[in-house]
């Protein structure tokens, strides 16, 4: 039997399952499951921690097929060494870069293990594991296989590639990985738009006296930690920590008290290092401070810099110390003589 699985972003809704769904699904009721990935993102990593972390015991291994020739970020790698320590130490897999030639596929193989005669399920398709926890528009389709004949090819192919093609990520020399800085933060976000230097010097020459320092206060379970918090339990029983990036900042009355303060209303935000997307003030005393569309977006764009800064490690806690060693435990919002828009700065010095 075949399935296709589609991403189901309007215009095209169809019938068929996403790829995310079938992945949990297939997950939860898998004693183990293979998986090769060109590439992964820091929010895919920050799940699979959450889920061991959360009590998961399924065995994983888990091929990178493009990172090793192409770089990481900082916060990718050290979080593929955080989860393949993890992985090793109970003794339910690792985690493997390929280094013979870059590999671009998408293939999952799951095994139940089960008296069934066919114990195996697998997807392939144009999803990269980057789709697990995603908020990028980017359209995916691929095909649910249950085929003993076919699902037993696929389990042989990714022993094979694991084998002769890929190396344990802990026994290749820190001096051979390439780590590179992102340049775009938000890279294939239909919510975000990169504002050009053109715009942002008028976004600076149109700065008012109204201005508002509104303090970080990093609590261990909410706020900026929300992925430390009680944890989203599926239909299934699988227990799926909040989104790494799902933030949002808590003002004090003192703040929103003050005259001119945007309460309760969603305007957009021009940042210090040139991005446009929006926001809204909204709760008891418009106390929290949230990006629109979706709360990972405010989230990316702070902890997403705690991270390039080497403060901040994928799945840790954002503490005061964080932000002490980040130079920068404020952010800070002027009004713009632009009718609805506001400059929003959290930069540190380089």
């Amino acid at each position: 039997m075949i399935e296709l699985l589609n991403s189901n972003y309007p215009p095209v809704v169809t019938k068929e399952q996403t790829f995310s769904d079938t992945f949990f699904a297939l997950l939860q009721k898998s004693t183990s499951v293979k998986i090769a990935s060109g590439y992964i993102s820091e929010e895919a990593i920050a799940e699979l921690l959450g889920l061991y972390n959360h009590g998961l015991k399924t065995e994983m291994s888990l091929i990178v097929g493009m990172h090793y020739f192409e770089g990481f970020s900082a916060g990718q790698y050290e979080a593929l060494l955080d989860l393949s320590y993890l992985l090793s130490k109970s003794k339910s897999g690792g985690v493997f870069l390929s280094r013979v030639s870059k590999y671009h596929g998408k293939v999952y193989s799951f095994n139940t293990n089960n008296t069934k005669e066919n114990n195996y399920s697998a997807i392939i398709g144009s999803s990269n594991l980057t789709r697990i926890n995603s908020f990028e528009k980017v359209y995916d389709t691929d095909i649910l296989i249950y085929n003993e004949t076919i699902n037993a090819n696929i389990e042989r192919f990714l022993l094979d590639l694991q084998s002769k093609y890929c190396r344990n990520i802990q026994e290749i020399d820190r001096s051979e990985i390439t780590i590179r800085e992102p340049k775009n933060l938000f890279e294939d976000f239909l919510n975000v738009e990169k504002v050009s230097d053109e715009e942002r010097a008028k976004i600076r020459d149109s700065l008012t006296r109204i201005v508002f320092n509104i303090e970080i206060k990093p609590k261990e379970k909410s706020h900026l930690n929300v992925y430390h918090g009680k944890g989203r339990k599926t239909p299934t029983g699988l227990v799926r920590p909040r989104p790494w990036y799902e933030a949002n900042v808590m003002v004090s009355k003192k703040t929103t008290s003050l005259p001119d303060y945007p309460r309760n209303m969603e305007f957009t935000v021009i940042t210090d290092d040139g991005y446009r997307f929006k926001c809204v003030t909204n709760g008891d005393y418009a106390k929290n401070l949230r990006s629109v569309g979706d709360l990972q977006i405010l989230g990316r764009w702070l902890k997403g810099r705690m991270e390039n800064r080497k403060v901040l490690k994928i799945g840790g806690r954002v503490t005061a110390e964080t932000l002490t060693r980040y130079g920068r435990n404020k952010i800070t919002l002027t009004k713009t003589s632009i009718p609805d828009t506001w400059y929003i700065n959290f930069g540190v010095d380089k």
